[in-house]
């Protein structure tokens, strides 16, 4: 061996004794993370929809016969009572048609009443007495027309609510049939929604739902479903919801776009973990469930999602412990502490 390949040799065992030596592999990382275990809630399961806020009961005021409007008996935006005149119309001949027919009836009872005192003296027949009787119920007849025809002059509110802005004057011809004022019942509203047929199975009469509009984006208004329609749309392949929500402030206006929440279910002590242990991939999510001090990496099946949480129907139970924060720099395996509390943090004011 020359001396270059020798002095070469020399220094290769040199650097594999370096390398092997007494200083071994070097240690094993461990990361300080958030560890947590599970809590259980009752957690709620919502169908969402948007939908239209329409007045429980919605009406345009409409006269049976055409007529001059006499007087106007309500302002506008005021709230009415059942039965409440709203307008009249001229109705001097209906009332003389009603005094007249009153008048007939009282002549024709007298004439009825003096008969029967008459029947047993043989003064008058029997068929006479007949007559007289029928007489009687023609013009009795007679005046519960006249009093319908009068009664039509007068137009009242048909249901307590509130009138809008009235589309007449006073001293003005109408016809039968033309829009007068349009009278709403809005302590109670409607609102009406559309959810795809494969939701039918969940939905049912009588379930709570909350609503919120964008007029109060903070307030949260309550109703129940009351009406599901027996018939799914062909076209869109959906079906019409409708639910009835209190509006005693009248909050609620129709027309309103309104965003609808209906519980669908409940159930009761769920396991629920923060949104910051989830680990997302193509097609599921995982936690790093922690076991011996490490950090295996664990499919989850997810349920419903809450603000800043969600709920694990699958793989956590509620002795299980997991990484709550800290994930990002995590692999599969690794050893994990948990971390000492930042006392550096800022303390929240009382």
């Amino acid at each position: 061996m020359t001396p270059l390949l020798a002095a070469a040799a020399l220094v290769l065992t040199l650097t594999g004794c370096n390398q092997g030596g007494a200083d071994g592999p070097p240690p094993e990382v461990t990361m300080p993370v958030i560890l947590q275990t599970p809590v259980r809630t009752d957690v709620e399961q919502t169908l969402s929809a948007v939908g239209t806020v329409e007045a429980r009961e919605s009406v345009d005021i409409q006269p049976e016969v055409s007529g001059l409007i006499e007087s106007i008996e309500f302002a506008e935006g005021d709230r009415v009572k059942r039965g409440q005149r709203l307008f009249t119309l001229n109705s001097r001949t209906e009332s003389a048609a009603v005094a007249q027919a009153r008048a007939e009836l009282q002549l024709a009872q007298s004439n009825l009443d003096r008969a029967k005192t008459l029947i047993g003296t043989k003064a008058i027949s029997q068929q006479e007495l007949d007559q007289l009787e029928s007489l009687l119920a023609v013009k009795s007849a007679v005046l519960n027309a006249a009093e319908q025809a009068l009664s039509e002059r007068f137009i009242e509110a048909p249901f307590d609510g509130q009138v809008g802005p009235r589309k007449v004057s006073p001293g003005q011809y109408v016809h039968a049939g033309t829009s007068l004022v349009t009278l709403v019942d809005d302590l109670t509203v409607k609102v009406r929604f559309r959810v795809p047929e494969r939701h039918l199975a969940q939905l049912r009469t009588g379930q709570t739902a909350s609503l919120s509009v964008a007029a109060w984006p903070d307030h949260r208004f309550e109703g129940k479903v009351d009406l599901i329609d027996p018939v799914v749309d062909p076209a869109t392949r959906t079906v019409e919801i409708r639910l009835l929500a209190a509006n005693p402030d009248r909050r609620l206006q129709p027309g309103m776009f309104a965003r609808v929440s209906v519980v669908v279910e409940t159930r009761k002590d769920s396991i629920v973990i923060p949104e910051s242990a989830l680990v997302p991939s193509l097609d599921a999510f995982a936690v790093y469930r922690v076991a011996d001090g490490r950090a295996n990496l664990t499919r989850v099946t997810l349920g419903v999602r809450l603000p800043g949480q969600v709920e694990v129907l699958a793989g956590l139970d509620e002795q299980s412990q997991f990484v709550a924060s800290g994930i990002q720099k995590l692999v599969d395996g690794m050893k994990v502490v948990q971390a000492a509390p930042d006392t550096n943090a800022p303390t929240p004011a009382p």
